[in-house]
């Protein structure tokens, strides 16, 4: 199990990062969490849907990157499988965290055991006189960044389920006659006919917010659907074709 700890320069004063586009860490989740930034970005790949938080009534935005529970299609190996990726995987080996509830104080953590860390090459974390390096100093800023956006992404959930905007959906999808039919329950997505119904006081709410563009671009991300049922598809025969292979060997 991983040893995230608070980055201490006494404790972690030598370790270096090494700059990788590997994000096989994330090999196991067909589901990755997304932040606001994402939206305008991510939705030219993945469906962006929302999903509840370990049954609650809480919602997060995800990108699905698999129709199967457990593996996530663009990780398997250590080449990234698209153009772009939420800004979420460039943390690591790092998070952040405020030192409290009220603090705007935030506390920088460390995987310890992470391939990305090193004492012998990459971009320092700290200098010989122990001060933060400029390249240590950049990663704090995209950290607080993304913590700043996640108070964001909380803001807006908020708001689309106050307003009731988010409606469950059942998806299914098969790629092709010969392939799985894929099953997709848990999802949910913003209701366009309740978008257009809202008054105008809460229409224009929502634009003083800055967040109809981020609903649009939802609502735009999830023709990729078509997408990943496809790449679902190509990697089901992929799959079925090794286990014949292998069967054949025997």
């Amino acid at each position: 199990m991983s040893s995230i700890v608070p980055l201490q320069n006494d404790r972690h004063g030598k370790l270096k990062v090494v700059q990788s586009s590997d994000y096989r860490r994330y090999s196991k989740r067909h589901l990755v969490p997304i932040v606001i930034q994402d939206f305008f970005t991510l939705a030219v790949e993945f469906p962006l849907v929302f999903v509840k938080i370990n049954r609650s009534e809480d919602f997060i935005p995800v990108a699905m990157m698999g129709l199967r529970e457990g593996t996530n299609l663009y990780c398997q190996t250590a080449q990234w499988q698209a153009s772009v990726a939420p800004v979420s995987f460039g943390n690591a080996p790092f998070a952040i965290t405020r030192v409290d509830e009220k603090s705007d104080q935030y506390m920088v953590l460390v995987e310890e055991d992470s391939p990305l860390l090193s004492e012998a090459t990459g971009e320092p974390l700290f200098d010989a006189a122990g001060k933060r390096s400029a390249y240590f100093e950049g990663r704090i800023e995209s950290l607080v960044k993304v913590a700043d956006q996640t108070r964001n992404t909380q803001e807006l959930c908020k708001r689309l389920t106050e307003k009731n905007l988010l409606n469950t959906q059942q998806v299914q999808l098969q790629h092709r006659p010969d392939g799985m039919r894929y099953n997709i329950d848990g999802i949910y997505t913003v209701d366009e006919t309740r978008l257009n119904e809202l008054s105008d006081e809460d229409y224009l709410h929502l634009r003083r917010m800055g967040l109809l563009p981020v609903i649009y671009a939802h609502l735009a991300s999830l023709q990729q659907l078509r997408r990943l049922s496809e790449r679902q598809y190509l990697a089901d025969k992929e799959a079925e074709a090794k286990a014949v292979e292998t069967k054949e060997a025997r």
